[in-house]
């Protein structure tokens, strides 16, 4: 049976959680998934390979939507807000994610956009792992997935801006 978290292990689930003082993370990964939520509407599907220019602006425009759906979302301080959390935010990601899928990038890209959108999913997949962790209870397991949250931020930031994309590159 889980145990209860008294005021000083609430102070460390936030701290884990609350990326602010983490150089290179914050919630890059959480922006891609609402952004690309959100530019589902103005992406637009399918239709072949994309110019890098055309490729450029509609990723960046998924990304700026899923960007304008987080931020409405306080960030987690307790294993119940971090479920809540990422049952809010993964599937915008998600839906985001498999947005910047459909793309198709000129095939000079298309080597760095595999990269970028590996981060992506191992984002996803970190972000489920948080969630099981946080439902359980489970301290450690909520810190190491924390941390591959914020690692694959960092790799799919450091993709995206290699891609030259602005807003999808941003913290």
């Amino acid at each position: 049976m889980p145990h209860a978290v008294g005021a000083a292990g609430r102070r460390s689930v936030a701290r884990i959680c609350d990326s602010g003082n983490v150089p290179g993370r914050r919630t890059a990964p959480l922006f891609l998934l609402l952004a690309a939520a959100g530019a589902l509407a103005t992406a637009g599907c399918g239709g072949g390979r994309l110019s890098h220019g055309e490729f450029v602006k509609r990723a960046d425009a998924v990304c700026s939507a899923f960007r304008a759906s987080t931020q409405r979302i306080a960030r987690p301080r307790t294993y119940s807000d971090i479920v809540a959390y990422v049952g809010k935010t993964r599937p915008l990601y998600e839906a985001a994610r498999i947005k910047l899928e459909q793309l198709e990038p000129p095939a000079k890209d298309e080597p760095a956009a595999r990269t970028w959108l590996a981060a992506d999913r191992r984002i996803s997949a970190a972000l489920r792992d948080l969630g099981d962790a946080a439902l359980r209870h489970d301290f450690p397991a909520v810190t190491a997935a924390a941390a591959r949250v914020q690692a694959e931020g960092v790799a799919s930031r450091h993709a995206a801006q290699a891609l030259g994309l602005r807003v999808c590159s941003q913290t």
